[in-house]
């Protein structure tokens, strides 16, 4: 589980990873991480009237990843839910994987079947990556893989010179 205690960036922070990292316009990548941190997907620590909301290094790192999949046209908030989600759980490892030079890719596998679509999200080093079908009911639609290796190296980077402190 991630601590509150490591809450310690501000949003200017995450847009500066976003226009490092993904290239963005700093008002888009503002927009994002609103719309991220309103919507659920990004997690923080909410601000008072004259103290701004807090952020985890991990929380930049999600919603980079999650606005490479905006860029790549996935609108879908369930679909956005279970990528954060599973980018949360594994981000950690991620990180510290991404600093000692292993690549790691995020591949979503989406899933149609009787009672609707399914998305299968994995955060995985890409040669670890695995295909699951969850059943013979599900017919395979898509498959969306997105290497984050790049995209995260501004905070690969602050989390290396803060541990050389």
């Amino acid at each position: 589980m991630l601590s509150n205690d490591a809450m310690h960036l501000r949003i200017s922070h995450l847009i500066e990873d976003m226009v490092a990292g993904g290239g963005l316009h700093p008002e888009t990548a503002r927009g994002r991480i609103a719309s991220y941190a309103k919507g659920g997907t990004i997690c923080f620590k909410a601000g008072t009237n004259t103290s701004p909301n807090l952020y985890r290094d991990e929380d930049s790192a999600v919603a980079i990843v999650l606005s490479a999949l905006q860029d790549a046209g996935v609108a879908d908030h369930e679909i956005q839910h279970d990528a954060a989600c599973e980018i949360y759980l594994r981000i950690g490892r991620c990180l510290a994987g991404l600093a000692n030079g292993e690549t790691w890719s995020l591949v979503i596998d989406v899933y149609r079947g009787p009672s609707g679509y399914f998305v299968l999200p994995l955060l995985a080093r890409t040669e670890d990556q695995r295909r699951v079908t969850p059943s013979a009911d599900f017919i395979p639609r898509a498959t969306l893989t997105v290497d984050v290796g790049r995209m995260l190296s501004p905070v690969v980077q602050r989390l290396a010179d803060a541990k050389d402190h």
